[in-house]
C-alpha cells in the first residue's frame, strides 16, 4: 500500500475509535468503480417490474428485491425503496444472473475495492484491544443498492431511526438525505462523489466489549426524484465460534455468533450465512 492509502488506513481506524464512524476519500480507480456501479444498477432499476422480479429470490435475500419488503423498525413503515443484492461472489443464488452480468460485474469490481481497505481498516481497530485480529468477513458480506421511490411529503423519513445490525456499513449515497447521530442531534451527511461513509454496527459493538457503540442513523425524505445509496454491510463469518475482543467483569469472553446471524431478523430479513 502507499503511504497515501495507509494514512487513509489509520485515519479512518482512529476517527471510528474517536468520533463513532469514518469518512474516507477512494482513490481515482475506486470511484470510478463505485460511480460505474450506480449507473449500471440504475439502468437496471429502469426496467419493468416483471423483469427485475425475474431477478430475485423468493425470500428477497439475493438479487431484485421489491418495495415494501425490508423496513427500518415496524413493518407498517418500509423503507421507501426497492434493492438489488449480491451476497460474497455467489451469482449463483441470483435467479437468471447471466441475463444481467453488467451489474453483477459493476458490484463484483467495487467490492473488490472495498474489500482490502475495510479489512484493513477493521485490523487496525482490533488491534488496539489488546492486539485483537478482525475477523474475516467477505463469505458473509453483501452488496446491496437502494433504488429510493417516490415518497409522499407527509412521509418524513424514507427510513427510521435504526442501526444496522452489522459489524460495519459502508455507504456512498448520491442525494442528500441521510443523518447519522453521531450525537444526540441528528447530522446530515453527504458524502462527495469520491468518498464513503463507515459506519459501526451493533456486531462491532459486540465485538469491542461495547466501547464502540452502533451508529444510529435514518433518512429524511428531501422530495428528490434521483436518489441512490450503494451501501458494502460487512459482516464476520461464522462458522467458527467469535468471541469478542474484551473481557468480560468475569473473565469470559462472550461468543456474539447468535448476534451476527439474527440482526437481520429485525428488518424483515433472513439470517446472516456465510455463502
Amino acid at each position: 500500500m502507499t503511504a497515501t492509502v495507509t494514512d487513509a488506513i489509520t485515519k479512518a481506524a482512529s476517527d471510528i475509535l474517536a468520533n463513532g464512524f469514518a469518512v474516507v476519500k477512494l482513490s481515482d480507480l475506486d470511484a470510478s468503480r463505485l460511480q460505474n456501479a450506480i449507473a449500471t444498477a440504475n439502468r437496471f432499476f429502469a426496467r419493468p417490474l416483471e423483469e427485475k422480479m425475474a431477478h430475485g429470490s423468493t425470500d428477497h435475500n439475493y438479487g431484485y428485491r421489491p418495495f415494501g419488503i425490508e423496513y427500518s423498525v415496524t413493518p407498517d413503515r418500509p423503507d421507501m425503496n426497492e434493492c438489488f443484492t449480491l451476497w460474497s461472489s455467489r451469482l449463483d443464488l441470483i435467479p437468471q444472473a447471466e441475463k444481467i452480468s453488467d451489474v453483477n460485474d459493476a458490484f463484483l469490481a467495487w467490492r473488490d475495492s472495498l474489500a482490502p481497505l475495510v479489512g484493513a481498516i477493521l485490523d487496525q481497530v482490533a488491534n488496539t484491544f489488546d492486539g485483537a485480529v478482525a475477523p474475516d468477513f467477505e463469505k458473509a458480506s453483501y452488496l446491496q443498492m437502494n433504488y429510493c421511490l417516490p415518497t409522499p411529503p407527509e412521509r418524513d423519513l424514507l427510513q427510521d431511526r435504526h442501526e444496522d445490525g452489522h459489524m460495519v456499513t459502508v455507504l456512498h449515497a448520491n442525494g442528500a438525505g441521510l443523518e447519522i447521530f453521531a450525537t444526540d442531534e441528528p447530522m446530515p451527511m453527504l458524502p462527495a462523489a469520491d468518498e464513503i461513509v463507515i459506519m459501526p454496527g451493533s456486531v462491532l459493538t459486540a465485538l469491542s466489549g461495547g466501547a464502540i457503540p452502533p451508529l444510529y442513523h435514518q433518512v429524511r425524505n428531501h422530495g428528490l426524484d434521483d436518489r441512490q445509496s450503494l451501501m458494502y454491510f460487512v459482516n464476520p463469518e461464522v462458522e467458527n465460534p467469535l468471541f469478542s475482543w474484551t473481557e468480560a467483569a468475569d473473565g469470559s469472553r462472550v461468543d456474539i455468533r447468535a448476534h451476527v446471524q439474527f440482526a437481520p431478523t429485525m428488518f424483515g430479513l433472513p439470517p446472516v450465512e456465510a455463502l
